[in-house]
């Protein structure tokens, strides 16, 4: 697992990619600033982060969260295609057998989808710390009322709201690269592995119970809602590795 991680750190797609991701919550601070700034309105740092969505259109949110399983296959999720057209997959599978093949590889897409994530909100939450240092505004939510415990406790206390969210969306990063590796697997072709996962995912947007919610603090939704969806998308997405795994390692002779 060690060398085939060092392989994906090393591409440079993945580098790419990786850097890309990075820069598209810096785009949501620059447009931050400019709603801000003519207005003279202090925003507060962590009204500010990334998964507050507090810029006009929410753009880059869309970009970002909405594409996560397409961002995870060009990030890495995306190799045992490579492998496959290369020749080098059966070379592994021999080497190490189908089982921890199958395994490696949604273990390393899970650990380099959450870490991207991990930096990437990391380096957002540092930099609206900074440039919005002084902000107390709440983008009026706090003249809401009490909503439920979770808005009421994140609204007293939105830096622990910040960190809290942010590990979640780390966690939901991690499993749609699970979902971009399942589909790379099963597939073994971009042209239907992207469309796949793409369409797993968005099929999990689209309802009123949409996992987007789990990734937004300072929403209306509480425990009783945020906390469903997150289980049942987790149980999903284990209930495709298990068939994956069924289907792959004890039914398909290589």
């Amino acid at each position: 697992m060690k060398s085939q991680l060092t392989y994906l750190l090393n591409n440079k797609t993945t580098q790419g990619m990786f850097i890309l991701i990075l820069l598209i919550p810096c785009i949501e601070i620059i447009q931050l600033y400019i709603m801000m700034n003519p207005n003279e309105i202090d925003i507060h740092p962590a009204f500010a982060f990334f998964l507050a969505g507090s810029s006009r259109g929410h753009i880059t949110q869309i970009l970002l969260l909405w594409f996560l399983p397409v961002l995870s296959l060009l990030l890495g999720a995306d190799s045992s295609i490579q492998e496959y057209q290369t020749g080098v997959r059966n070379i592994i599978i021999n080497k190490i057998g189908k089982k921890s093949y199958f395994l490696q590889k949604l273990a390393i897409s899970f650990i380099l989808c959450f870490s991207t994530m991990f930096a990437t909100l990391l380096l957002n939450f540092i930099l609206v710390s900074i440039i919005f240092a002084d902000g107390t505004y709440k983008m009026g939510l706090n003249g809401l009322g009490s909503l439920n415990p979770l808005f009421d406790f994140s609204i007293q206390n939105p830096y622990l709201a910040d960190i809290g969210f942010g590990f979640i969306a780390c966690l939901m990063a991690g499993m749609a690269g699970i979902i971009g590796t399942s589909a790379s697997l099963f597939f073994l072709n971009k042209k239907f592995a992207y469309p796949a996962a793409f369409f797993i995912w968005f099929l999990m947007i689209l309802p009123n119970k949409s996992i987007m919610f789990v990734f937004q603090p300072f929403t209306e939704y509480g425990f009783e809602i945020i906390l469903p969806i997150f289980l049942v998308f987790s149980l999903i997405v284990l209930i495709i590795v298990g068939i994956l795994y069924l289907y792959e390692v004890k039914y398909v002779k290589e």
